[in-house]
Formats: C-alpha cells, structure tokens, sequence
C-alpha cells in the first residue's frame, strides 16, 4: 500500500486548519496501560511530537506505572487515573471529565480500545470534548452489537495504522466510513540515520565481536514474536556460515516470566548457544540496529511493525513475516523479504540468500532507507494526525 495516499485521507483542508490552529489545539492522550511496550511508548513519541509542532498535549496514564515515570523524565505535562476495572468503572468517568475541563482540553486521543469504554461514559461530564480512537492493535472480533455501537457512537473520530486494519474497523463495527481514516506510525529520521553512527563502535558500545555476520531481532520476548522459529533457523544457517551470530533483544512479557529460561534452554538443545547472545532492552534502538547486518521479525502476526520502519530508516535489510500490517510496509524483493510465518525453513532460506549476495544485501539496505524518508517520518505523520484533530473543530 501507499502510505503518501494514506496520508492524502486527511485532505488539504485538515492540513491547512492543522497548519493555522496547531499551536492552539489543546489534546490529552490516554493509555491507562502499567506495561511498557511499543503501545505505551507511541504515546509517549507521539505526545512528544506533538509538542514540539506547537500543540499543548498532555497524557493521562496510571500512577505508579512506567508510563507516568517515563513522562516525568520527558518533562510532559500529565494527569493520573488508575480505574479499577478494565471496563464498567462508572466511579472513575466523572474524574476523568474533570482531568479534561481542568485542562481545556479540546480532544482526546485514546492509544487502547479497552479505554474507549471509560471516555464514552466520561462525554457525559465533558461533552466539549471530541474522542479520537487511535487503534494500535488489530481485531477482527464482531463488534456491531448495541454496547459497542453505543460505545463507538461518542467517537468523532477512529485512527488506523493500516488499510487492512481499516476495512476490519469497517466490517466488524458499525463505524461509519468517513470517520475510519489512516495514519500510520512514524519514526524519528534524524535520529535514525545510519550516518550518525559507525559499526565497530556500536558493537563495542554493546559487547558484540566485530568479526561476525550479525542477524539481529529487538522486540518482546513472547511466542508470538517468533523468536524460537528463528533460534531452529540458525543451526542450517550456520552450516554455510560459521561465523554468523544470532543477537536477540528484548525482556518477556511484564509479570509472564519464563519464555527467556525457555529460549536459552532450547539454544543448548539444538547446538546454537554459540551463534546467539541475548540482550536486555533498550531504548538505544538506533546504535543496536547500527551493530547489525541483517534485521528479522519473524512475528506471527504483527499488527504494524514500527521496529522494521527503524530498521529501515537504519539502511538495514529486513526479513519479516508476509503477516498484518508488514506487507504494507515492506515491497517484497525491493524493500525487504517477506516469509510466511511459523516457516523455520523459510528463514533460514532468507537469510542465506542476504548474507550470500552482497548485491542483494545492499540494494534492500538502500531502497529501504529511501522507503522510509519517503513514508515514514515522524513529522508528516503527526502533522497529518494533527491535521485531523483540527478539522474535528469545523465538523
């Protein structure tokens, strides 16, 4: 898909009112998640963009949690609320109203589908308020039952990542059309940019040898993600090269512990413990994906998969799964390699076929590079979300 396209829903009017009244919008941005995942940290990049376009933004997260922690150092202006159920916290709706008037705030832009619940109830209390959906995650579940069409009926506005997951929202609620638009994620292309860093140095930076053909994957540790498909690739790949090394970057699943002992334990059995290091996350994403070679995301199923747009906008080839939102990322053959899923075969077929052709390697690198100056930056999409929250003002 075209993201540029994507991008043309909001229209040049919505640009044009984002252009004339960003500096007054005045919008809070609710996750009332206590993880810290890539969910929780867009809230957190988006926030920050914002303000830096002019836009007072403020987030509204739990106490206690690593969002409100992560926000204070980032120097955001926040407001706290724990509800105490994942729905039907009726106590916790007039506080969140009065969070908003408190704050003038003109719109609010929910980051999980789990708090749309608690903003519908709070338009009671605060009907100056416009709601913005901006989905994250992709469902397919039937949602066009009285509750949720009742729930959906107070957004002004849904925010999808995708043109898949854009007809899911379509056939699966009963959202009207011209209310479901697409704006994908963007990332950071000054900090992102291969020419900032230099290859010996980031592996020393994070303990890796410089001697090696470096396959590497940053995410979550979870069964989801793939990561045992890509640990069973590595004995077939290492025939042909001995000297690669499989580096794998990530902590489980806050409160799941066990899948790291798991994934170590399998290295043992299968021989690889040699050809793979584990490390702890990072928020230094930038000088990791510098260290690497080859980036992978073997994920079963990745809703978008903002951590291949950084691997891009690194200059790194990319293999990931033909699976969500990826294939509306990567152009199969010029961007990156697309792999069907849970097909250790098929990755370990694709990384021998970069690491054999240096050719290959390097036009992948290149076009994905310029894939993601031409999609992907942060600025035209938070201008384009911007562009939407303020044409919300003349609907």
């Amino acid at each position: 898909a075209n993201f540029p396209l994507a991008l043309n829903l909001v229209g040049v009017s919505a640009l044009l009112f984002m252009n004339m009244t960003s500096s007054q919008q005045r919008i809070a941005l609710v996750c009332f998640s206590r993880s810290l995942g890539g969910l929780e940290l867009s809230t957190l990049r988006i926030a920050t963009a914002m303000k830096s376009k002019g836009a007072y933004a403020m987030v509204i997260v739990p106490p206690s949690s690593p969002l409100q922690r992560r926000a204070l150092e980032l120097g955001l202006d926040l407001a706290t609320l724990a509800p105490r159920w994942k729905y039907g916290d009726i106590p916790a709706a007039p506080r969140l109203a009065g969070i908003l008037r408190d704050n003038n705030i003109e719109r609010v832009v929910l980051m999980q589908s789990q708090d749309i619940h608690l903003a519908s109830l709070a338009a009671y209390f605060s009907s100056s308020a416009k709601i913005v959906f901006y989905q994250q995650m992709d469902s397919r579940h039937n949602k066009r039952d009285f509750w949720h069409t009742w729930i959906f009926s107070k957004l002004s506005l849904w925010i999808t990542l995708t043109h898949g997951m854009r007809e899911n929202v379509l056939s699966c609620t009963r959202m009207a059309e011209a209310k479901v638009k697409v704006v994908p994620l963007g990332t950071d292309l000054h900090r992102f940019d291969p020419a900032h860093f230099n290859q010996p140095e980031a592996r020393s930076f994070f303990g890796l040898p410089h001697d090696k053909k470096i396959i590497g994957m940053l995410g979550r540790l979870d069964p989801g993600k793939g990561q045992e498909v890509l640990l069973r690739a590595i004995p077939e790949v290492a025939k042909h090269n001995p000297e690669v090394l499989l580096v794998i970057a990530g902590d489980e699943t806050a409160g799941e512990p066990g899948y790291k002992a798991y994934l170590e334990k399998l290295c043992r059995e299968i021989g690889v413990d040699r050809h793979v290091k584990f490390l702890p996350f990072t928020d230094d994403v930038p000088r990791l994906m510098a260290a690497l070679d080859i980036f992978v995301l073997p994920s079963f199923s990745e809703t978008f998969g903002l951590v291949v747009i950084e691997a891009m906008a690194m200059e790194k080839p990319v293999i990931a799964t033909n699976a969500g939102g990826l294939p509306e990322i990567i152009t199969d053959g010029k961007t990156g390699l697309l792999i069907e899923p849970r097909n250790v075969e098929a990755v370990a077929n694709a990384i021998e076929k970069i690491l054999g052709d240096e050719k290959l390697r390097t036009s992948l690198a290149q076009a994905a590079r310029q894939d993601a100056l031409r999609q992907f930056s942060m600025d035209s999409c938070i201008d384009a979300l911007l562009g939407l929250l303020a044409a919300l003002c003349v609907t």
